[in-house]
Protein backbone atom coordinates (compact mmCIF):
# COMPACT_ATOMS: atom_id res chain seq x y z
CA UNK A 1 0.00 0.00 0.00
CA UNK A 2 1.35 3.71 -0.82
CA UNK A 3 2.37 5.82 1.77
CA UNK A 4 0.50 9.21 2.22
CA UNK A 5 2.79 11.95 2.41
CA UNK A 6 1.99 14.45 5.03
CA UNK A 7 3.14 17.89 5.29
CA UNK A 8 2.67 19.78 7.89
CA UNK A 9 3.32 23.64 7.95
CA UNK A 10 3.87 25.23 11.59
CA UNK A 11 1.33 28.23 12.85
CA UNK A 12 1.94 31.78 11.87
CA UNK A 13 4.11 33.70 14.43
CA UNK A 14 2.37 36.82 15.88
CA UNK A 15 4.92 39.34 14.99
CA UNK A 16 4.07 43.43 16.48
CA UNK A 17 2.57 45.31 13.65
CA UNK A 18 2.85 48.79 13.26
CA UNK A 19 -0.55 50.29 13.33
CA UNK A 20 -1.55 52.25 10.39
CA UNK A 21 -2.82 55.72 10.56
CA UNK A 22 -6.69 55.68 10.08
CA UNK A 23 -7.84 58.80 8.41
CA UNK A 24 -11.48 59.37 9.36
CA UNK A 25 -12.61 60.20 6.02
CA UNK A 26 -16.56 59.93 5.15
CA UNK A 27 -17.15 59.08 1.55
CA UNK A 28 -20.49 60.50 -0.57
CA UNK A 29 -22.25 57.44 0.42
CA UNK A 30 -21.65 57.26 4.31
CA UNK A 31 -23.09 61.13 4.30
CA UNK A 32 -25.73 60.04 2.20
CA UNK A 33 -26.79 57.51 4.73
CA UNK A 34 -25.90 59.30 8.37
CA UNK A 35 -25.67 62.59 7.32
CA UNK A 36 -28.71 65.44 7.58
CA UNK A 37 -30.26 66.69 4.60
CA UNK A 38 -28.39 70.21 4.75
CA UNK A 39 -24.68 68.19 4.46
CA UNK A 40 -26.03 65.82 1.93
CA UNK A 41 -27.18 68.71 -0.23
CA UNK A 42 -24.12 71.01 -0.13
CA UNK A 43 -21.40 68.04 -0.16
CA UNK A 44 -22.52 65.54 -2.08
CA UNK A 45 -25.30 66.72 -4.20
CA UNK A 46 -23.72 70.71 -5.35
CA UNK A 47 -20.63 68.73 -6.14
CA UNK A 48 -21.89 66.02 -8.61
CA UNK A 49 -23.91 69.91 -10.05
CA UNK A 50 -21.11 71.81 -10.10
CA UNK A 51 -19.44 68.97 -12.13
CA UNK A 52 -22.00 68.96 -14.58
CA UNK A 53 -22.02 72.53 -14.83
CA UNK A 54 -18.91 72.95 -15.90
CA UNK A 55 -18.88 70.02 -18.47
CA UNK A 56 -21.67 71.88 -20.13
CA UNK A 57 -19.85 75.03 -20.15
CA UNK A 58 -16.56 73.76 -21.52
CA UNK A 59 -19.34 72.02 -24.50
CA UNK A 60 -21.13 74.81 -25.22
CA UNK A 61 -18.83 78.00 -24.87
CA UNK A 62 -16.53 76.62 -27.47
CA UNK A 63 -19.39 75.06 -29.73
CA UNK A 64 -21.33 78.74 -29.74
CA UNK A 65 -17.77 80.44 -30.58
CA UNK A 66 -17.37 78.08 -33.59
CA UNK A 67 -21.10 79.05 -34.45
CA UNK A 68 -20.55 82.43 -33.79
CA UNK A 69 -17.25 83.40 -35.52
CA UNK A 70 -16.47 80.72 -37.59
CA UNK A 71 -13.28 79.68 -39.65
CA UNK A 72 -9.97 80.04 -38.12
CA UNK A 73 -10.60 82.94 -35.29
CA UNK A 74 -13.74 80.64 -34.15
CA UNK A 75 -11.19 77.36 -33.88
CA UNK A 76 -8.52 79.53 -31.70
CA UNK A 77 -11.42 81.32 -29.46
CA UNK A 78 -13.00 77.82 -28.91
CA UNK A 79 -9.79 76.02 -27.86
CA UNK A 80 -9.04 79.06 -25.61
CA UNK A 81 -12.25 79.26 -24.06
CA UNK A 82 -11.64 75.38 -23.23
CA UNK A 83 -8.05 75.93 -21.48
CA UNK A 84 -9.83 78.87 -19.62
CA UNK A 85 -13.09 76.86 -18.61
CA UNK A 86 -11.35 73.52 -17.29
CA UNK A 87 -8.72 74.82 -15.03
CA UNK A 88 -10.86 77.71 -13.67
CA UNK A 89 -13.69 74.98 -13.10
CA UNK A 90 -10.74 72.49 -10.91
CA UNK A 91 -9.49 75.86 -9.48
CA UNK A 92 -13.34 76.65 -8.22
CA UNK A 93 -13.57 72.69 -7.30
CA UNK A 94 -11.09 73.17 -4.87
CA UNK A 95 -11.96 75.93 -3.49
CA UNK A 96 -15.03 74.69 -2.52
CA UNK A 97 -14.41 70.90 -1.81
CA UNK A 98 -10.61 70.60 -1.62
CA UNK A 99 -9.03 70.24 1.83
CA UNK A 100 -9.87 73.65 3.87
CA UNK A 101 -12.45 74.66 1.33
CA UNK A 102 -15.93 75.95 2.27
CA UNK A 103 -17.29 72.65 2.24
CA UNK A 104 -14.35 70.38 2.19
CA UNK A 105 -12.80 68.07 4.39
CA UNK A 106 -11.35 70.03 7.48
CA UNK A 107 -13.79 73.18 6.52
CA UNK A 108 -15.20 74.48 10.18
CA UNK A 109 -18.20 73.01 11.67
CA UNK A 110 -20.09 75.81 12.05
CA UNK A 111 -20.99 76.03 8.01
Amino acid sequence: MARKRRIEASPPVDEPQEEDEVIDVRSDRDIAIEGTWKEWFQIVFMKYCYAVGILFLACIVPLEALRQLGGDLGLGVAFVSVLLIIPLGIFGYLKLWGDGGIWGREASEDS
